[in-house]
């Protein structure tokens, strides 16, 4: 079978861009073919279909454009002619039988879509964050989960200034989805829309998409990939953005307070420079900052961990770190949010606190610290999790069963 992946990255880099190269990967050790279809981007994984990639979208820069190229860039969030074409034209290419999309949204646009329809391309698309039913895509506002947005609602996206703080974003941003709605953009062309929880699925359904129209494929891992972690470790690990949605602040409070636990933070994101003053001004010595750290280097970290600490406050599914963490036979210390309760089972797998309580986020890492036999025994069911509920077979075979039912022949 040949399957287009279309995403607005083809490289390694963020949690998705991971997933996506990692399900690349997987398809072609079963003798399948994967086609991508990405923006050009000097870190780009190599490929023969480069030329094709779409050009990158100056939306982002708009003091460095003059007026009219920054409205002719800007128009390409709601529809982009460049990469309808040239999505097109790889399907005249490459016959897929399978378009599988991810984040689409912005860099390329729902515009990739129909073309692929038109040619009796199967579409899927996976649903890795909240941007079909949130503007922001993060759900989080005011310091927890924000449900206020429905479809063809958006106005509390524009009062509450939810994308990048600014009210001329957040018009952009509600303008693109209440358009997207109007032209049933995402819900009219996809055959099947793939979810890696319960909850996100369910977030879909109260949307308006049909039940029948939505699988619930968790993440997987490779657990041959990763060394499992001797002893109990020394030190408490965070991997992650270091914004204020996944918790970073209510970690670093929490571990002002215990100094004699060390923390290490790897950071995937570009907002670290608050995180690193609060540290400061609270004198937390025992917290370190790594930067950005390799796929390889982040598994070498979480197997020397005594455990992966990801206090997340708005509601995301259970993000790949985690799974790779259960591999390494480490627990998960995390939050009662979103989809992560499906694959963090508290006491088993890990420990879970409600969101942005610093109190008892600090007496759950000093509890897990403590108790080596706890750990020892959570991550024991942790690398049975990883080699069976999350396993590279078992998502292979779930996402062979949404292609064959959507393939058109």
């Amino acid at each position: 079978m040949r399957i287009m992946q279309i995403d607005r990255l083809w490289r390694r880099g963020s949690r998705v861009n991971r997933y996506m190269t990692e399900l690349s990967n997987l398809l072609e050790d079963h003798g399948h073919e994967t086609i991508p279809f990405a923006v050009r981007d000097r870190g780009s994984e190599p490929s023969p279909y480069l030329s094709l990639f779409v050009s990158p979208l100056k939306v982002l820069q708009p003091f460095r454009l003059p007026p009219w190229e920054f409205a002719l860039s800007l128009a390409r969030v709601f529809y982009s002619r460049e990469a309808a074409s040239r999505v097109a034209l790889l399907a005249e290419m490459t016959h897929p039988d399978v378009a599988h999309l991810h984040r689409i949204y912005i860099h390329l646009s729902p515009s990739v879509m129909r073309p692929l329809v038109e040619r009796g391309i199967a579409v899927v698309m996976s649903v890795h964050d909240s941007k079909l039913v949130c503007p922001s895509r993060k759900s989080f506002r005011d310091g927890g989960s924000c449900f206020r947005c429905r479809p063809f609602h958006y106005a509390h996206c524009i009062t509450g200034k939810c994308i990048g703080s600014s009210r001329l974003a957040s018009i952009v941003g509600a303008s693109e989805m209440l358009a997207h709605d109007l032209l049933h953009a995402y819900t009219g062309s996809a055959d099947m829309f793939i979810t890696p929880s319960w909850f996100m699925a369910d977030r879909l359904v109260a949307r308006g998409i049909p039940r029948e129209k939505v699988a619930v494929v968790p993440y997987f891992v490779d657990p041959r990939a990763v060394t499992p972690g001797e002893g109990e470790g020394d030190f408490v690990l965070f991997a992650g953005s270091m914004s204020p949605e996944e918790g970073i602040e209510t970690l670093i409070e929490a571990a002002a307070g215990l100094p004699h636990v060390p923390l290490k933070i790897i950071d995937y994101g570009m907002e670290g420079q608050e995180a690193r003053e609060l540290a400061w001004k609270l004198g937390a010595e025992n917290v370190e900052f790594l930067g950005y750290r390799s796929i390889d280097d982040f598994r070498a970290l979480v197997a020397g961990c005594r455990f992966l600490c990801l206090p997340f406050a708005n509601p995301v599914s259970a993000p790949v770190e985690m799974l790779e963490a259960f591999a390494a036979k480490r627990p998960v210390l995390s939050t009662h949010v979103g989809g992560i309760p499906e694959a963090v089972r508290n006491g088993v797998t890990g420990r879970l606190v409600p969101p942005g309580n610093v109190e008892a986020l600090r007496d759950a890492i000093a509890a897990l610290w403590d108790d080596d036999e706890a750990l020892a025994n959570m991550g024991a069911e942790a690398r049975r999790a990883a080699e069976g509920e999350f396993s590279r077979e078992r998502h292979y075979q779930a996402l062979m069963d949404v292609y064959l039912k959507v393939k058109k022949s």
